[in-house]
């Protein structure tokens, strides 16, 4: 499993004092994505064309949920192993490894206080090929059979699709492609479908192929 959709989560923290760089890494089965809040965070930074979209989200948006750095100071000292004591520290996390497969779960399910347990509809917008080499670096162990490995692209192969209301009622749906042809499976159903809606639907899971597999 791990060599078909394993990703590696690495973790670096690196203490002020010292300078000692604390590593770990923890490894997934997939990605799970955060989708970005409805603010934004800079109202003055959005584009007239941006306001014009105020309600798309791309997936490259979600990935930052997963590329973050940032300090431990204050309270949240970091406790060095080597000054044998709580430092200010600099810590980074970021993902490392290529899978073959790509899998990417989109969480939906929210609460709050005012709604309760609830779905998330807004739309994510997904490519049907994927750069990913700025998300995915690459392992210190790995070596490219090929110059497109190297680039880490990937395509898309199928889409889980849900409809309804609320995480606990409704259906489920999946899209799949075989060679150049997409097909709608939905119960026991198999019909023919179009890229363009399959661009459209809402994804709850992707899961992308990496290119030139040998």
């Amino acid at each position: 499993m791990m060599d078909l959709f394993g990703v590696d989560q690495y973790q670096e923290v690196q203490c002020d004092e010292c300078k000692t760089v604390t590593k770990r890494t923890e490894p997934l089965l997939g990605l799970v994505l955060s989708l970005p809040d409805d603010e934004p965070e800079n109202e003055a930074d959005i584009t007239d064309e941006e306001l014009g979209n105020e309600n798309d989200i791309h997936l490259q948006d979600c990935f930052k949920s997963l590329q973050a750095r940032g300090r431990f100071v204050g309270e949240n000292q970091f406790d060095c192993d080597v000054c044998h004591a709580k430092k200010d520290a600099e810590w980074r996390v970021t993902l490392q490894r290529r899978p073959q497969a790509l899998l990417i779960s989109l969480r939906r399910t929210l609460w709050d206080k005012e709604k309760g347990l609830h779905k998330d509809e807004r739309t994510v917008k997904f490519p049907i090929e994927l750069d990913a080499s700025d998300l995915l670096e690459m392992g210190s162990k790995e070596k490219s059979p090929d110059d497109d490995f190297e680039g880490c692209h990937y395509e898309l192969v199928a889409v889980v699709s849900h409809s309804g209301s609320s995480p606990f009622v409704g259906h489920y749906i999946c899209y799949a492609r075989n060679d150049d042809k997409w097909f709608l499976f939905n119960d026991s159903s198999v019909t023919p479908a179009t890229e363009s809606s399959v661009l459209e639907v809402q994804a709850f899971i992707l899961l992308y192929e990496r290119r030139g597999i040998p």
